[in-house]
């Protein structure tokens, strides 16, 4: 098996965490192999090597036994966060310029090999728009490379001098900054161009999912997109703001954060889509196991949601403060 510890790629002492898949593959297992091990389904398996889901203590533990890892490696591993949170089909255009100079082809040779207009060329290259993956194979034809080669280059490609352009507010900034188009964005997060634009502009406030999707599209904290969002920090994401009876908002705010809808979370608590709805509504309250893995799901102490449980229970539904 190979060393499951790799340097970083500029030879600084930090090591990387290996993928599940590579560790499984320099065992010669298979995803189905793995899957029967651990007890859960190949496409379960494959979310979890792609960072899409994240396992329970108990299976994470069944995982870690299965590909012969230190659980504290598969813990690690799935701190990192997604690695596929958001489909892209594009990938930065900005070292086509000097790879297409290299050759001595000018814009309009690689806007009619295309079929794109040079401004659209121009736009890749200083970074205003990314280039979409179906076009590498006749852009690497008509540079004459590789495909694979063509999309290393241009990734590894380091960032050209941008010219400063007037943005209508921060968020627009990291957007740019990315390389993404307001249409693409929108796309991606699946929203209209009108929707982000008011986002931007601050005519209105992001909602958290949206917020941390853009955190992962844009490569940046998500304290970043808050902020340029004007979103602020909930308070409700420490546990040291909770008071008895905040447990439905609390609940809310811990899921927006995350991303994740109700359903997802109902997915993870093994419970009812209707079940979190009460939840969060402050009809019911989790049971103990529901309870233990919700703060499994948002990394929380144990028993620490314990502190937002009602004190007695509620005679009715408690106001819900806004939490976006």
């Amino acid at each position: 098996m190979a060393d499951s510890e790799s340097r970083a790629p500029d030879g600084g002492g930090a090591p990387t965490i290996p993928s599940l898949r590579t560790v499984r593959l320099d065992l010669g297992l298979t995803s189905r192999e793995v899957a029967e091990s651990v007890g859960v389904t190949t496409a379960c398996l494959l979310r979890w090597e792609r960072r899409q889901r994240t396992p329970d203590p108990v299976l994470a533990a069944a995982l870690a036994d299965a590909l012969r890892l230190e659980p504290e490696r598969v813990e690690a591993f799935f701190a990192e966060g997604p690695e596929h949170p958001l489909v892209d089909d594009t990938v930065p255009g900005h070292g086509l310029r000097a790879l297409r100079r290299d050759l001595g082809l000018p814009a309009r040779h690689i806007a009619d090999a295309l079929r794109v207009t040079v401004g659209t060329v121009y736009n890749w290259e200083r970074g205003g728009s990314r280039l979409p993956v179906r076009l590498l194979a006749p852009l690497a034809e008509c540079l004459g490379t590789g495909s694979d080669e063509l999309a290393r280059a241009l990734r590894e490609s380091p960032r050209c001098a941008r010219t400063v352009v007037r943005l209508s507010g921060e968020l627009a900034r990291l957007r740019d900054l990315a390389g993404y188009s307001q249409v693409k964005v929108a796309h991606l997060l699946g929203v209209s161009r009108t929707t982000l634009r008011g986002w931007e502009r601050g005519d209105a406030v992001a909602p958290w999912h949206a917020i941390r999707l853009m955190a992962s599209l844009y490569e940046v904290p998500v304290a970043a997109v808050a902020t340029a969002a004007r979103a602020g920090k909930p308070a409700f994401l420490s546990p040291e703001a909770w008071l008895p009876g905040d447990l439905p908002e609390v609940l809310r705010v811990l899921r927006q954060w995350n991303g994740l809808t109700q359903a997802q979370v109902a997915q993870r608590c093994t419970t009812s889509t209707d079940s979190v709805r009460g939840w969060e509504r402050g009809r019911q309250q989790p049971g103990l196991y529901p309870r233990r893995r919700l703060e499994s799901l948002y990394r929380l102490a144990a028993d620490s949601l314990l502190r937002a449980y009602a004190e007695p229970p509620p005679a009715g539904t408690r106001a819900v403060r806004d939490a976006s």
